[in-house]
């Protein structure tokens, strides 16, 4: 199965790379460049492609 094109939601996103890192939420979201706010946050609709 080829999930090259397949969306990733922000949050599944954040929470594999915490596990696969072994790192802290905050730290994750600074090494991702993303703001902590808006992740885990049911209002936001952005994928990663």
């Amino acid at each position: 199965m080829d999930f090259t094109n397949s969306p990733i939601d922000v949050n599944s996103y954040v929470a594999k790379y915490m596990d696969e890192m072994g790192c802290s939420f905050e730290q994750a979201c600074e090494d991702l460049g993303l703001e902590a706010s808006q992740v885990f946050n049911r209002q936001s609709g952005e994928e990663f492609y």
